[in-house]
């Protein structure tokens, strides 16, 4: 973790983690106390990672103004378990999204292979709520946000077509969920066409839609003009 000036000069930095295994930050924050948390995972079980639950966990660490660790938490269940995108929430909370191969531990409702995992937690990293969705195939949850209806919108990818997953093109969708405040969900898409299309960022816009952007190897279904290939897509949606 690396802090910079406003020119870009290293104010401080902090290398965390454990000797055993690999340890990665994919999202970070600012907090309202004037530090900093982050979320990633690991498959560390010593150094600043002091219990892991299984293959690889979530890894929740939270930095004071001057990277001093405050406290650090592991979230997971006995498989592998990744967050890659980490939001504040109106409440003070955070919301996480990622994918999980555990049905135990801090997981449960998985429908088979890895589920897209999404987390509610509170401003000091306590699950609130967590739901795992998706079907008997791979789904990856790579986007989430907070809606203005208190909500949340979750963008990733799907290879599924039962479960909580319905309409899949092809070999791999984009796939859109929305939940509600306590992660119930109210509806889902799946985008694409007969190749592999994977969603990584999703936006609200101004007209109380979303803008998703990603990849696509299609040229059918919803994807037209395709160059060739592996194109960016991006979809407009209401």
């Amino acid at each position: 973790v690396v802090k910079l000036s406003s020119s870009g000069a290293i104010q401080w930095q902090k290398v965390l983690g454990g000797s055993t295994g690999c340890d990665f930050a994919n999202a970070v924050l600012p907090t309202h106390d004037g530090g900093y948390i982050f979320i990633g995972h690991t498959d560390s079980y010593d150094g600043d990672v002091t219990s892991i639950a299984g293959e690889r966990d979530v890894w929740l660490v939270k930095l004071s103004s001057s990277g001093d660790m405050q406290w650090q938490k592991t979230l997971g269940g006995t498989e592998s378990d990744y967050a890659y995108s980490f939001q504040s929430t109106p409440d003070g909370g955070y919301i996480a999204a990622g994918y999980t191969y555990s049905n135990n531990g801090d997981v449960n409702g998985n429908h088979g292979d890895a589920d897209m995992w999404v987390i509610k937690l509170n401003s000091n990293g306590t699950i609130q709520w967590q739901k795992a969705l998706g079907g008997s195939n791979e789904e990856i949850g790579r986007s989430v946000l907070p809606t203005t209806d208190g909500g949340y919108i979750v963008a990733g990818s799907s290879r599924s077509n039962n479960g909580d997953v319905s309409g899949l093109r092809g070999d791999a969708d984009m796939w859109v969920v929305k939940l509600s405040g306590s992660g119930v969900m109210q509806w889902q898409r799946a985008l694409g066409g007969s190749s592999e299309e994977i969603a990584r960022s999703i936006q609200l816009t101004p007209d109380g839609g979303y803008i998703v952007t990603g990849s696509t190897k299609s040229n059918d279904g919803d994807v037209s003009g395709n160059q060739g290939g592996l194109d960016v897509w991006t979809v407009k949606l209401s």
